[in-house]
């Protein structure tokens, strides 16, 4: 059986997700286009798992056509502000999960989460620079981690399911679509409402039609 593993919001390949014949306990993994191929037999149990959506499975039949497209919704709310405790958003805890990672990583303990300046959460830094050798390469470490996290913010205020949701753009239009009209890491810390995300997600999507009328 081959096919493909999608974000039933954006219809984007999911990635690394993993499809299990539960009759034979044979898995494989989706590569970077949620391709997958399987070994099946007509009534094996199939199932399809990937982190952060909802699993789904179904029972293999000749019927099928020659490419099986399985569609996961993403867990939970797609909007930004859903928050898991009464404290911190989904984001600050996989943030500080993150920095916890890293600083062990470092050999350095975990500091006591503080939040950024215009009321959200950031991670900041005060390591002390060294000159032994085995503290060479934690600037270039510190940097890199402040990238990513940069990134995982702006993926979390300006998800691709979210777009998604309030434009009606999927796949690769979607896709053309992020690429030309993301927000950047200070715009999103500058603008922190939702409201801020919808207005900008409505200019930007007005424009984007207007200039590909045919």
């Amino acid at each position: 059986m081959k096919g493909y593993l999608l974000d039933s919001i954006t219809h984007f390949g999911i990635v690394d997700g993993t499809i299990t014949n539960a009759t034979s306990s044979k898995a494989v993994h989706t590569n970077h286009n949620g391709f997958f191929s399987l070994q099946v037999s007509p009534h094996d149990f199939i199932y399809a798992t990937a982190k952060n959506y909802r699993y789904d499975s179904l029972v293999y039949s000749y019927i099928f056509t020659d490419t099986v497209t399985i569609y996961l919704p993403p867990v939970g709310n797609i909007l930004p502000n859903v928050t898991v405790t009464t404290k911190y958003s989904k984001y600050q805890l996989d943030s500080i999960e993150r920095k916890k990672s890293f600083e062990e990583s470092m050999g350095k303990p975990m500091s006591t989460v503080s939040n950024h300046p215009s009321g959200g959460f950031g991670v900041t830094f005060s390591l002390d620079k060294v000159t032994k050798k085995k503290y060479r390469n934690r600037d270039r470490d510190e940097h890199s981690f402040n990238v990513r996290e940069k990134m995982e913010y702006v993926d979390y205020r300006y998800s691709p399911q979210l777009v998604s949701y309030y434009t009606g753009l999927k796949g690769d239009t979607l896709r053309n679509f992020l690429s030309k009209n993301s927000p950047d890491y200070n715009w999103l810390r500058q603008h922190p409402s939702n409201e801020d995300v919808m207005f900008y997600i409505n200019d930007k999507v007005k424009a984007y039609r207007a200039a590909n009328k045919h």
